[in-house]
């Protein structure tokens, strides 16, 4: 196989990932997503040991696929987001819950008089 058929057979690769991704984003969870960051990334750093040999045609199908990837960033953020409001209003209820539940200090006396 010479190099340019590996990098078109990787650029295969990465199209099917991304459009296999852009299609169930909306059954994908965190981990999933991650799983896709992850194999996007190796197939993307063995592409870079081609560089030399991208074609026109070759980065205008990059281009179209980072274009559409725009959408599964979007539900990345919005899961960070969703993950973002979450520890805040868990933060919130943790405040509260120890602003009713001060522990007093062990050193202090309590007095009753009784009349």
């Amino acid at each position: 196989m010479t190099d340019i058929e590996k990098l078109r057979d990787l650029l295969n690769k990465y199209s099917l990932l991304s459009s296999h991704t852009i299609i169930n984003l909306s059954k994908f969870d965190e981990d999933q997503l991650l799983t896709y960051t992850e194999q996007r990334e190796a197939i993307v750093n063995e592409m870079s040991s081609y560089s030399s040999l991208l074609t026109d045609d070759m980065k205008a199908e990059i281009k179209q696929l980072l274009v559409g990837e725009g959408v599964i960033v979007e539900r990345m953020l919005a899961i960070k987001n969703e993950a973002a409001e979450w520890l805040e209003k868990r933060e919130n209820i943790r405040s509260q819950q120890n602003a009713y539940q001060q522990s007093y200090s062990s050193g202090s006396i309590f007095i009753d008089y009784r009349k």
